[in-house]
């Protein structure tokens, strides 16, 4: 057994996404992207992964309609078992569909959310003029996206180093830090159509994972394209010749962030991200 297929074990990629990112690092900044934005009326969560934001625009009193979408079958069932394993309000309505194609007719919401989707959206235009498309006229978008690693996520700057280092710099900027322009963030809301209200970027210290986690977990989904455009992974979670570069990268990343590592052996750092709100024109 490899030490990534020993790390994956039984569980689904959803399953470690909650495992290790939710709570330390996906819940923060939802509460700061709904401070940012006040949730009210019908709330549509675009890229709603396991539903981090869903979860928390559930037990809100001027909140009285969720829909939540992602592309992902396995994301949206596991957003589905945790609304009913947590007893939260079956207020969330959870669909696979794609935010280039919205499945709800035109001003049907009062708010719209995205966080850390947009820039895995192969047509971010798109996906924000259909946004704007189900929003009422007045209604409001609120999005966050992370800035560029090396600009205040330095655990994720430092990742990139290593990787640069032992796998190439071809495969960097990874994707969650692949937009991280705050000038090409607020053309593509406006070239949607939509009215930038603010653009702000935010820092966080959030949690995150022990560093043999980090890295096993993010190299899970670190890839190529392949000849056919699909993504290639740069490590093949069944090979054992694998194992020494993945050590390599371990020890690497653990002497570049080893004043964020705390007593339990997590990772407590800064984040960054920007937090757009924009709004759909009145005519």
């Amino acid at each position: 057994m490899t030490l990534m297929s020993a790390f994956i074990a039984d569980r689904t990629p959803p399953d470690l996404y909650e495992t290790y990112l939710a709570e330390g690092l996906f819940m923060p900044w939802a509460s700061l992207l709904l401070d940012r934005l006040d949730a009210c009326g019908a709330c549509l969560d675009i890229a709603c992964g396991t539903g981090v934001i869903s979860r928390n625009l559930s037990d809100r009193a001027d909140v009285d309609m969720i829909r939540a979408i992602d592309v992902a079958p396995p994301m949206i069932a596991k957003a589905i078992t945790l609304q009913q394993e947590q007893g939260l309000a079956p207020r969330a309505e959870f669909l696979e569909a794609s935010a280039l194609d919205l499945p709800f007719a035109p001003d049907s919401f009062d708010r719209a959310f995205c966080q850390q989707g947009l820039q895995f959206f192969p047509d971010r235009v798109r996906a924000l003029s259909e946004a704007r498309r189900v929003l009422k006229p007045g209604g409001q978008l609120g999005a966050a996206v992370w800035t560029f690693a090396g600009d205040g996520n330095p655990v994720f700057a430092a990742f990139e180093e290593v990787l640069a280092r032992h796998v190439g710099a071809d495969v960097l900027p990874i994707g969650p830090f692949s937009f991280g322009d705050a000038g090409a963030l607020r053309s593509v809301a406006t070239e949607a159509g939509l009215e930038v209200q603010s653009l702000d970027k935010e820092t966080l210290t959030i949690s995150l994972p022990p560093v043999r986690e980090f890295v096993l977990f993010d190299l899970m989904f670190l890839g190529r394209p392949g000849p056919d455009g699909s993504l290639q992974p740069v490590v093949d979670p069944e090979d054992t010749a694998a194992d020494a570069l993945v050590e390599a990268i371990i020890a690497d990343l653990a002497a570049l962030v080893s004043e964020y590592v705390q007593e339990d052996g997590s990772l407590r750092a800064p984040t960054s991200a920007h937090l757009l709100v924009a709004r759909k024109p009145v005519p």
